[in-house]
């Protein structure tokens, strides 16, 4: 007998428009054993089959939805939903900026739940988040090795398995070592795992180039707050600004510098720092033509939100007074409960007078499921200084 979810009378709105997940309190029973590894049938209070999922009986979310209706997805639709995703990477036109570092398969966005596939240049770095795609995994790495024949990470992070129930740990397959790739023609690496996420930030990549562009119009140079392996410091550099940029791990920092050197990029400072601290640097006072203001998650969870917003504005507005008139503020928030009515408010409360003039998303490799809106999870609001 299959895995069956029965819903709840008041289980509220179901269906494509209103996202993949069900969640717990959305679940009146579970007929049959719960089993990650086979596909369980959703149903209405009523019997009726609405779709087919992926379950997880520990986790707050119980089912990952893969297709709504009643039929259920094809025996192979793991093997299909990567190609697909890997052959839409090759249309996004990427490789030709050049780019060899990219996001090959994005969750939920690929129709893939749990499952983070980042490709730099010859190898992959495969980042596990539930217990479905960890009772896949073997399935998963031979379908990988059709189409891929390079170093393979394998990274099932803790704090996922803790909470989905499978095993954490990292597996490595062929030989390996840093993760290289080329962005915009900037020859990079990052430490490969255990590292952030998996390793870089592509995410970001065009709005990296975007605030460049801007940064070369604009009048001093670019300060970047929250700068990992160089991001858009590098990228205004190679557009001719001198920049600045700040992190707290001088490990970080010594990668970015030495980005610059492989890239002759001159006019770079780097400066150990807590982008929420004090910042009183002498090469931190300004004025400074564009501020990139990018910090890591600071709201994981909605709780956090009021703790982690007056964190934000506080800092805001410190740095935003170091700021020229006609220069631009880019803050960015990769916490999906802290969005751009946030950021709006971030820029109120700074002096001078500011108007966003763009808001900007992920690159186009992290496509999202539409009605996902826990997917649509970075902002980046561009504000220009008026006064």
């Amino acid at each position: 007998m299959s895995t069956r979810i029965q819903l709840r009378r008041d289980a509220g709105k179901v269906g494509p428009t209103h996202g993949p997940w069900i969640r717990t309190r959305q679940v009146a029973r579970i007929l049959g054993v719960p089993d990650p590894g086979e596909l369980a049938a959703v149903e209405d209070r009523h019997g009726e089959v609405l779709g087919w999922g992926l379950v997880s009986e520990r986790s707050s979310i119980t089912v990952r939805m893969l297709q709504w209706g009643a039929e259920p997805p094809p025996p192979q639709w793991l093997s299909q939903r990567l190609t697909r995703a890997f052959e839409a990477r090759q249309h996004l036109g990427l490789q030709a900026q050049p780019t060899t570092g990219m996001r090959m398969v994005n969750s939920e966005g690929d129709g893939l739940p749990g499952l983070v596939i980042d490709r730099y240049d010859t190898q992959l770095v495969v980042q596990i988040a539930t217990a479905p795609m960890a009772a896949r995994r073997h399935e998963l790495m031979k379908e990988l090795r059709t189409r891929f024949d390079g170093p393979v990470h394998v990274v099932r992070p803790e704090s996922a398995a803790k909470t989905e129930g499978f095993e954490p740990g990292i597996e490595r397959e062929g030989e390996h070592g840093p993760l290289c790739f080329v962005e915009h023609g900037l020859r990079l690496s990052v430490p490969a795992p255990p590292s952030q996420k998996t390793g870089a930030y592509f995410d970001q990549r065009a709005n990296r180039r975007e605030v460049a562009r801007l940064a070369a119009h604009a009048e001093g140079p670019l300060l970047d707050l929250g700068c990992h392996v160089g991001g858009f410091a590098l990228h205004a550099a190679a557009a001719g600004v001198p920049a600045v940029g700040v992190d707290r791990s001088a490990s970080m920092l010594e990668r970015a510098a030495a980005h610059a050197t492989m890239n002759h990029l001159p006019g770079l400072q780097w400066v150990e720092a807590d982008m929420f601290g004090v910042l009183d640097d002498p090469r931190l006072a300004g004025p400074f033509g564009t501020i990139v203001v990018d910090p890591p998650k600071i709201a994981a969870r909605r709780r956090d939100v009021d703790r982690a917003a007056e964190a934000m504005q506080r800092m805001v507005a410190r740095v935003a007074a170091r700021l020229r008139v006609g220069g631009h503020l880019v803050l960015c928030s990769c916490s999906h409960h802290v969005g751009s009515e946030h950021l709006d408010r971030f820029v109120l409360a700074s002096p001078g007078s500011f108007t966003r003039v763009a808001l900007r998303g992920a690159d186009l490799d992290h496509p999202i499921a539409p009605g996902h809106i826990e997917g649509e999870y970075l902002r980046v609001a561009i504000y220009q200084r008026r006064t």
